[in-house]
């Protein structure tokens, strides 16, 4: 098996097998998140103003960021307003919900120490599982 498997959807997401689990990587949402974001500060209508907040933030000198409330980042507030505007999920249609469960499953049952009885549901699960699948097989695919 590979070192990552992809969950297709809408928005694709990958699983990683790490020592004490699993790593989302969410590459293709990061994207989408960006692509929102520069559609936003680069539109012509409502959101005009977020691209000339930017401006004037990317004009500020230290001394005037100095002058920003005490515990205030200079940009606060546009990523507030950025992130209204942003992605924020993707949708996991029928299987592909099951699919990531199971991936999540699996690397979550590698990490445990052996014996955990966590190791042993999902052990048994699996097997049913499988049984199933092959019982599927054989009736053409229809329920049993």
């Amino acid at each position: 098996m590979s070192d990552e498997t992809k969950i297709p959807a809408p928005i694709p997401v990958g699983v990683r097998r790490i020592p004490g689990g699993s790593r989302l990587v969410l590459d293709a949402f990061a994207q989408t998140v960006i692509e929102d974001v520069l559609n936003a500060l680069l539109s012509t209508d409502r959101d005009r103003d977020l691209y000339e907040r930017l401006v004037a933030l990317a004009e500020l000198d230290p001394d005037e960021r100095a002058l920003r409330p005490e515990h205030r980042m200079p940009y606060e507030e546009l990523v507030a307003d950025l992130a209204e505007r942003a992605s924020k999920h993707t949708h996991l249609y029928g299987e592909r919900g099951l699919d990531l469960a199971e991936r999540l499953g699996v690397n979550a049952v590698q990490s445990l120490p052996v014996g955990h009885w966590s190791a042993e549901a999902w052990q048994s699960w699996q097997s049913v599982k499988a049984d199933a699948e092959a019982a599927a097989a054989v009736n053409g695919g229809a329920a049993a």
